[in-house]
């Protein structure tokens, strides 16, 4: 009984630090908005320091408002120490059922401010383009970056893009029973599994061919080129990133006729 109550307020304790983590990578605008794909044992010694931080904090806080916190019950309830023949283990659960509406109100506002820091940094990052141009604010999931072209803003980056894209071309091969077939067409959406890995993408403008059919000398947007490939029928194509072994992306821009016209001339 006395190990089931440490390990839930331990439990308890470190949650603020996973919240935090979770809004600060996940974001709240879209559903593949970056995320992070690290492993569950690189999160959690971030977790328990940004926990730590938060109730240092909140802690404060409290204490500034006028609310006294009984540290000899926390360290009891979080080792498991109630001192011979657990002569204190009703003392520190009583003291947290004789408080229990503050207790609740403490861990609730400091889970929603968690959450809240997390939100306004993601925004804040994103919004100044930090992960754009410092490393070390770029999150963890390289194929948000790849499948919303805006690894070729990075200022470390070999392919360097001011303007924003306006389209990505994708091309992957895809195993099937019979053939490997190529498919192609415009990512319009992608999103992720639970572990924060690519799960699948949408495309739009899709057409396939079979892998053996590959071009023989002839150029890459030929006529020739182009009639190997059919038009699959449909408004979505959805492609799960399991089935497709190898991709190839493109970048494109939409320019306007009269201003491709003047370039030209120009």
């Amino acid at each position: 009984m006395e190990f089931a109550v440490s390990a839930i307020f331990l439990i308890v304790l470190i949650l603020p630090g996973f919240i935090l983590q979770t809004a600060y990578t996940k974001g709240f605008w879209r559903w593949n908005s970056p995320t992070s794909n690290r492993s569950l044992s690189e999160q959690i010694p971030a977790g328990i320091v940004l926990a730590g931080v938060l109730h240092v904090a909140w802690c404060s806080l409290a204490v500034a408002l006028g609310y006294r916190i009984d540290l000899s019950a926390i360290f009891m309830l979080l080792t498991g120490a109630y001192g011979h023949d657990e002569a204190h283990f009703e003392t520190a659960v009583t003291a947290l059922t004789n408080n229990a509406s503050k207790i609740t109100l403490y861990f609730a506002s400091l889970y929603l401010f968690a959450a809240l820091i997390g939100y306004l940094l993601h925004f804040a990052v994103r919004r100044l383009r930090l992960d754009k141009t410092t490393r070390i604010f770029r999150f963890n999931n390289h194929w948000f970056y790849l499948l919303s072209g805006e690894i070729a803003q990075f200022a470390d980056s070999p392919i360097q893009i001011d303007d924003e894209i306006d389209g990505i071309w994708l091309t992957t091969v895809v195993h099937h029973s019979d053939a490997d077939y190529v498919y192609k067409g415009v990512v319009t959406d992608f999103f992720y599994d639970r572990e924060g890995n690519l799960d699948r993408v949408y495309l739009i403008v899709a057409a396939r061919r079979k892998l053996a059919d590959d071009r023989r000398g002839e150029e890459i947007g030929s006529p020739e080129s182009e009639s190997r490939y059919y038009p699959i029928e449909g408004d979505y194509l959805v492609l799960r990133y399991s089935e497709m072994s190898t991709i190839n992306i493109d970048y494109f821009f939409v320019v306007p006729e009269e201003t491709a016209e003047e370039e030209q001339e120009s």
